[in-house]
């Protein structure tokens, strides 16, 4: 068994260690800037949200994150946050089957 204590910012897991999953928990507490890149992945991708708010734009579709909110991002959709609250945002992002070098922005 591993803990894993003060993630904040950080992987905790991924390729480098045999997982299948990549996983780490993120903040958000700034203004995301005009024209951020959309970018795509050739596996999925989930978000997690625990506190705060943002919108997360994939396709053409805008889907608004909130406490308890769960998105699976399809692999080749391409995605990016859009807008972050003014309290910020905080979720969970799990990364299944990553790879290295796989994320592509567009």
């Amino acid at each position: 068994m591993r803990v894993y204590e003060k993630t904040e910012g950080h992987l905790i897991c991924g390729h480098w260690n045999g997982s299948p999953l990549e996983i780490g928990l993120t903040s958000i507490i700034r203004e995301v800037p005009p024209g951020e890149a959309r970018h795509f992945h050739d596996y999925h991708e989930y978000y997690v949200v625990l506190e705060g708010s943002a919108e997360l734009e994939v396709e053409a579709s805008v889907t608004v994150l909130r406490p308890g909110t769960t998105v699976m991002v399809q692999p080749g959709e391409r995605h990016r946050i859009v807008s972050v609250s003014p309290s910020g945002g905080r979720w969970v992002i799990i990364k299944e089957r990553s790879s290295p070098g796989s994320k592509q922005c567009v």
